[in-house]
């Protein structure tokens, strides 16, 4: 019998290769190897130990053993970077707004070192050139977002619960605050951000085990700026789940809505007290922003002395004498990349926030829902903490995969080749 005779064609098979490794499964690898990062490199930090403000430098992270591993969990995202490439339709058109966004900051980046003299900093535009190749490919792959976006999350969000759990164990306390080896701050925000990501459980076990987890680490490490993460982050979602709800639905929001706010109110000094610790003489509302706030006077300074360009990317941190670090990612941008660099920080993180919002809403989707959260709570952390533009930790990493995904274009699926049929 021909083929001619006005049947179709049979659509085409897909490879073994295509057939293994699918679009959830790629998903699932990207989200595990974001999510290892916290783990292994507990595995392999020393227990922290007292680290006083002008005494002891605390230099756990910066031990060639540390750098190696940070390098290991980097390296690791070829991984699913190949099972992409093996089980996916490569569709560059699709990753062009972030490719624009990804070129401005490297040129910024690579702009602010250009003055600094450092032969070690050629790594840095080398290593973002790195990361944001593996996530134009992700962001390439021909996938069923909804899908995709679910394994990626969980993958993510169970991993960083993993790692909570493991160091929980460990019991690295200091003072009753948890430290977990690698400091409450990692942890809180480890695990706030990784709630977060759970919201997009379609099995409610799943998702209540991780969030028992992460709340119970989240508040032995006493990080508060990752608890506002996660309150204005889950705001957020709460409203997106409004918009996407119907009457009925609405109407026993409103009902929750009302009694959470009468326990909220009863509830109210004691959360103050206990857990934001306002009234705390070392940690409340007089304590200058737990000492941060000597830190954003001498961020500023640099600012108004390097305004255009700063000191170069990652070096704030070799000016600050009050703290770490700036403590804050606005003026660390500013600080490190000038005014130049803050407007691409804030182009990078507020494109991507603006779109994932008008996925969720248009979409109604839960995927792009979890990914607006993360980057609203990723915002809101950075007044007080330094989460901006960083290669080498799961956070930051989730970040620029969630703006990668929700900026690209959403192109219609590529027609399907026809097998051409053999005459009988």
């Amino acid at each position: 019998m021909s083929a001619e005779r006005g049947l179709s064609p049979p659509p085409p098979r897909a490879g073994f290769g295509a057939r293994l490794l699918g679009g959830s499964l790629q998903g699932g690898l990207w989200g595990v190897w974001l999510g290892c990062g916290p783990l292994i490199l507990f595995l392999g930090a020393p227990a922290r130990m007292p680290i006083y403000l002008y005494g002891q430098v605390d230099t756990r992270l910066e031990t060639p053993q540390a750098k190696l591993l940070t390098i290991l969990v980097i390296l690791l995202g070829l991984v699913p970077a190949l099972a992409t490439m093996i089980g996916s339709r490569l569709r560059p058109a699709q990753a062009l707004p972030f490719v624009a966004i990804a070129t401005m900051i490297l040129f910024t980046i690579t702009l602010s070192l250009l003055g600094t003299h450092d032969k070690a900093d050629v790594v840095k535009p080398l290593l973002g050139l790195y990361v944001f190749g593996l996530v134009v490919l992700l962001a390439s792959a021909e996938t069923r977002d909804e899908a995709f976006l679910h394994n990626l999350l969980i993958g993510y969000a169970a991993m960083h619960a993993l790692a909570a759990v493991t160091a929980l164990i460990d019991g690295n306390f200091l003072y009753g605050r948890f430290m977990g080896r690698l400091g409450p701050n990692y942890w809180g925000s480890v695990c706030a951000y990784g709630l977060l990501a759970a919201t997009v459980a379609r099995h409610r076990p799943t998702f209540l085990a991780i969030a028992a987890i992460d709340i119970v680490t989240l508040l032995a490490a006493q990080n508060r700026t990752a608890m506002l993460a996660l309150i204005v982050g889950g705001l957020l979602l709460m409203l997106l789940r409004y918009l996407r709800a119907g009457q009925e639905g609405r109407l026993w929001m409103w009902l929750m809505a009302m009694a959470g706010s009468v326990a909220l109110l009863f509830a109210m000094p004691t959360l103050l007290s206990k857990v934001f610790m306002v009234d705390d003489p070392r940690r409340g509302l007089d304590s200058g922003g737990t000492g941060r706030a000597g830190a954003w006077k001498e961020a500023w300074a640099l600012v108004e002395q390097h305004p255009l360009l700063g000191v170069g990317y990652r070096h704030h941190e070799q000016y600050i004498t009050a703290a770490s670090s700036a403590h804050q990612a606005y003026l660390a941008t500013a600080a490190d990349m000038g005014v130049i660099g803050l407007l691409v920080f804030l182009l990078f993180l507020f494109a991507g926030l603006g779109t994932a919002i008008y996925k969720a809403i248009v979409h109604r989707s839960k995927g792009y829902a979890a990914l607006a959260a993360l980057l609203l709570g990723y915002a809101v952390q950075g007044l007080a903490e330094q989460r901006a533009i960083n290669f080498a930790n799961s956070i930051s990493l989730m970040m620029i995969i969630a703006v990668a995904m929700a900026t690209r274009f959403s192109l219609p699926p590529s027609p399907l080749r026809p097998r051409i049929a053999a005459h009988a």
